[in-house]
């Protein structure tokens, strides 16, 4: 089987509309997993709410596609991962999954009014 084409994989990395512009804060609100998987080697990898609380957090403003665009496969230098999510798009009580994300930023050290929770927020 050839080796796709620079065109094949970014089709292959593309993001839905849905998917490109939520923050991962955002997704931490929705209690989304992430998954990332290198287009050269296969290897697979899932941010679930410990690692955007801690690893990732200096991402958590981004968007997808700027976490896409910055992420490199820690097996090979592999670029543009292939990026799914698990979980709802819209989480039934919306009210109570934003007191709990900004639960969680306050005990990770961090301010919720800084990814937009709180007085002013989104």
């Amino acid at each position: 089987m050839p080796e796709p084409s620079a065109s094949d994989r970014r089709k292959a990395a593309q993001l839905s509309d849905t998917f490109a512009h939520v923050r991962l804060v955002e997704a931490l609100e929705r209690g989304w997993e992430i998954g990332f998987r290198c287009q050269f080697c296969g290897h697979g990898k899932t941010w679930r709410r410990d690692v955007m609380l801690g690893r990732a957090r200096p991402l958590l403003n981004c968007t997808m596609t700027e976490i896409q665009a910055k992420a490199v496969c820690p097996r090979c230098p592999g670029r543009m991962p292939v990026m799914t999510f698990n979980g709802v798009l819209q989480p039934a009580d919306a009210a109570r999954a934003r007191w709990e994300v900004m639960n969680a930023l306050m005990d990770a050290g961090l301010i919720p009014a800084d990814y937009g929770y709180g007085h002013g927020g989104r």
